[in-house]
């Protein structure tokens, strides 16, 4: 079969596929600039099939051999009074790029929320990353202008802690080893 014909299959992801999943995301988090040694096939495993997971996966297959996946978790709409999903993560391989994948994953996404009584699904990109906001307007998404925010490390105890930040010990930024992973691409 050709590039163009071979058939893209999209699965839940099993903790079989944990090994799977730890690779595609070096993948994303390369092209990212982001660090590629936090989410191992251990952490896989805990996070998502564990106790109590903290999001769902799905993983796109050409052949049988993973190419892409999407991760996502629970969200809420309160203005709309609307369950939804938030979709961390979306990544297809270079080397299957343009072959439907991406656009098989999104579907996929779609089918999920509509099953779990959702009435949509949200991501964030960056900027910077044209072929993906592309991507996504010939989807028929709309793009709003949003600044994410996060706490981490001594900023995130303070909060906690009840202290207030003062001008002499500034929020520092995001960690690069523990950003915030608001950043949804195609790759």
């Amino acid at each position: 079969m050709s590039d163009a014909t071979t058939r893209v299959s999209v699965r839940r992801a099993t903790v079989d596929d944990a090994e799977a999943l730890a690779e595609l995301t070096r993948g994303l988090n390369a092209h990212q600039g982001d660090p590629v040694g936090n989410f191992s096939a251990a952490v896989a495993r805990r996070d998502g099939f564990g106790a109590t997971p903290c999001w769902t996966a799905l993983i796109a297959e050409r052949d049988g051999e993973p190419v892409g996946y999407a991760m996502f978790h629970a969200a809420y709409d309160a203005p709309h009074a609307a369950r939804g999903l938030y979709l961390q993560d979306l990544f297809v391989r270079e080397d299957a790029r343009r072959l439907g994948v991406g656009r098989a994953l999104m579907a996929a996404v779609a089918r999920e929320a509509r099953q779990a009584g959702c009435i949509f699904f949200w991501w964030t990109a960056k900027q910077w990353n044209t072929e993906a906001l592309a991507f996504y307007r010939a989807l028929g998404a709309t793009a709003d202008t949003v600044v994410a925010h996060a706490l981490f490390g001594p900023a995130f105890d303070r909060l906690i802690d009840g202290a207030a930040p003062s001008d002499s010990q500034p929020t520092p930024k995001a960690p690069a080893t523990r950003r915030p992973r608001s950043r949804t691409r195609l790759h």
